[in-house]
């Protein structure tokens, strides 16, 4: 039997909503502590918590850290990082793929080489848990597949290292080149760039539910309450495999 993750992304994806889906899935709440204890990366604590956004329960993640911790970073000093863990070997390819690419976009954005990129925002603790962890759970989860709904990408302005930025942010618009995004809900940020990273390198397709026998529903909530049910809904389906 074929697992098929399907990312039901109507209001948007980010990096902590992507693992409170996977955390809500996995039915265990302590699953990103224990992934997570061989990353050497300072003084943090992830916080897990169930809230409501639009009456749906989701699985809200947060990552508490001392402001020392939590500074710009350059590619090499990340791949270190990675390099220095325990994880296993799948995890730290992925991840390190993970932030060359956001190297490259950024170098690509700013004109500037890879070893001048500081990361600033996703340099930081919080987006390097993020995108570990996603890859750490994933593996757990032990798909074969995933498939994506478009993807909301919200209107407006954000803040960010740089300034006010429309959204969809540089970065974020670079890594969904090739795919299906909309607008809908008041103005906000609804897809982040590492949303954006783990929704390109993951999905191998973008479209409706695919056939399958529905097994799990799991919930992302985002960080704050919108016109939208702001979660991620990430489903499990069960299907036979493919002809070769």
């Amino acid at each position: 039997m074929e697992r098929i993750l399907y990312l039901n992304c109507l209001s948007g994806i980010s990096g902590d909503m992507f693992l409170g889906a996977m955390i809500d899935l996995l039915g265990d709440d302590g699953a990103l502590d224990a992934a997570l204890k061989g990353l050497r990366l300072g003084n943090y604590e992830i916080a897990v918590s169930r809230e409501r956004r639009r009456g749906i329960t989701g699985v809200r993640v947060s990552v508490k850290f001392d402001s020392e911790s939590h500074h710009g970073r350059n590619l090499n000093d990340i791949v270190k990082i990675i390099e220095g863990s325990s994880l296993s070997d799948f995890v730290k390819s992925k991840a390190q793929e993970a932030f060359t690419r956001l190297a490259e976009v950024e170098g690509k954005i700013h004109g500037v080489s890879l070893e001048s990129i500081h990361f600033h925002e996703v340099g930081g603790i919080d987006s390097i848990v993020d995108i570990v962890g996603a890859f750490t759970l994933l593996e757990r989860l032990e798909v074969n597949r995933i498939v994506s709904s478009p993807v909301n990408v919200g209107s407006g302005f954000v803040n960010c290292a740089h300034g006010l930025l429309p959204v969809p942010a540089p970065a974020t618009a670079e890594l969904l080149k090739d795919v299906p995004v909309f607008s809908l809900g008041e103005p906000m940020e609804r897809t982040t760039p590492t949303g954006a990273l783990l929704l390109k390198m993951l999905a191998s397709a973008f479209g409706p539910l695919p056939l399958g026998v529905l097994k799990k529903v799991g919930y992302g909530a985002g960080e704050r309450e919108s016109s939208l049910p702001n979660v991620l809904q990430a489903i499990l389906l069960e299907g036979e495999a493919p002809l070769q």
